[in-house]
């Protein structure tokens, strides 16, 4: 897996995390304490998953300026960056 990829797979999955935390606060009704706080606990277990996440993001997508000198061509035809390893 290219760090691409991975960091397509950690977007994607970062917005489906925010669309289900946006749903169940949209959509549950809270009238009794025992459902109020279920939905607060899975809220909080969601929003530390996006939190961690994101984390996770920002260490996989490089600080690189992709200098022109460290641009390689793979056989393929694939650019990619020698400093970062990011596919161009």
């Amino acid at each position: 897996m290219t760090v691409k990829k991975a960091i397509e797979i950690l977007e994607w999955w970062i917005k489906q995390k925010n669309q289900s935390m946006k749903q169940l606060k949209e959509e549950w009704d809270y009238s009794t304490d025992s459902v109020t706080e279920l939905a607060k606990s899975l809220l909080k277990y969601d929003e530390t998953i996006i939190h961690n996440l994101e984390k996770i993001r920002v260490e996989l997508v490089p600080k690189c300026s992709h200098p022109k000198k460290m641009i390689d061509t793979l056989p393929d035809g694939q650019k990619y960056c020698m400093n970062c390893n990011l596919d161009l």
